[in-house]
C-alpha cells in the first residue's frame, strides 16, 4: 500500500468515527424540549396568564404558527393565554 493509500484509509477513519460519535448528539437535538428566553421574559414582565383582557393570542408580535413572539428571540414556549407589557393589539 502506497502512503497516499494509507493517509486517505486513516482520514476516513477518523471522519467516520467522528460521524458515529456525533450521530447521538445530532438526533437528541432535535428532540430537545422547548426552549425560552428568561433575560427577555423578565424585562418584558411576561406571565403566563391574561390581563385586563390582553393576552397573547390577540397580539401583533404573536405567531401562533411557532408558538413564538417576534419580541423573545429563541423563545418557542410563548402561551396564547400569556401577556408581557409590550403588547400591542393586532390590526
Amino acid at each position: 500500500m502506497t502512503d497516499l493509500n494509507k493517509s486517505t484509509r486513516r482520514q476516513f477513519l477518523k471522519v467516520g468515527g467522528a460521524a458515529l460519535v456525533a450521530l447521538p448528539i445530532i438526533g437528541m437535538s432535535g428532540t430537545a424540549t422547548a426552549a425560552t428566553n428568561a433575560a427577555v421574559r423578565a424585562a418584558l414582565q411576561y406571565q403566563t396568564t391574561p390581563k385586563d383582557g390582553k393576552q397573547c393570542s390577540t397580539c401583533a408580535n404573536f405567531q401562533p404558527a411557532t408558538k413564538g413572539c417576534t419580541l423573545y428571540p429563541g423563545d418557542t414556549e410563548i402561551a396564547p393565554e400569556g401577556y408581557c407589557s409590550a403588547w400591542v393589539i393586532k390590526k
